[in-house]
């Protein structure tokens, strides 16, 4: 457990000569959710998914001719697992008393949850610049531990390699020249992305 604020790590909330003493808290701001599907009030410590794909396109059918016949394909599977982050904020009973609401800085307190919210911004962001990568280290207060972020096919999310549903060749590309990307070349790829069946995905 950390040592609580006391008195003497901030003296100048006792301080009768100084009249104001402004919070500096962490500015609420989210980001995440504008580039995450986010889903709330999850109660499983495991979650998984899958999918089930559509069909491609339709062949022509001459006359007195049988249809030719095709079949969804599964998708792949992916489990999802809860992670529990906080923090701690403690205090002497003096510094709540003499310091803390003396001062109205009773608000303080929400900055433990938005260290959360903070540190949730962080590894958002995070996985996006490891994106290339199958796992990285992530250091924090607690220490170093390895996240991973490969996907349900086993690949980072940002690989040429990615396999198909149907077991068809790697439908994926990457566009750098290894500092920026290429947004025309980035277009003229997402044209050419093909679906868990093969078949192209737009054509404008």
């Amino acid at each position: 457990m950390p040592n609580p604020f006391t008195l003497t790590d901030a003296a100048d909330l006792i301080d009768v000569s100084i009249q104001d003493i402004f919070l500096k808290g962490s500015v609420k701001n989210t980001f995440y959710d504008k580039y995450y599907n986010v889903e709330t009030g999850v109660r499983d410590y495991y979650t998984k998914d899958s999918s089930l794909s559509g069909l491609g396109f339709a062949g022509r059918i001459v006359e007195n001719a049988a249809v030719t016949a095709q079949s969804p394909v599964q998708g792949f599977d992916k489990t999802y697992t809860q992670v529990q982050f906080g923090v701690l904020l403690s205090f002497t009973k003096p510094m709540w008393f003499f310091g803390i609401q003396k001062r109205n800085l009773e608000r303080i307190t929400t900055e433990a949850r938005q260290a959360v919210e903070d540190k949730r911004e962080q590894l958002c962001a995070d996985r996006l610049d490891q994106s290339y990568n199958a796992s990285y280290t992530v250091s924090d207060i607690s220490g170093n531990y390895v996240a991973t972020t490969t996907g349900c096919d086993g690949l980072s999310m940002i690989s040429a390699s990615h396999t198909r549903e149907d077991g068809g060749t790697a439908w994926s590309n990457r566009i750098t020249d290894g500092s920026t990307v290429n947004m025309d070349k980035l277009i003229v790829h997402v044209k050419s992305l093909l679906n868990n069946m093969g078949t192209l995905t737009a054509f404008a």
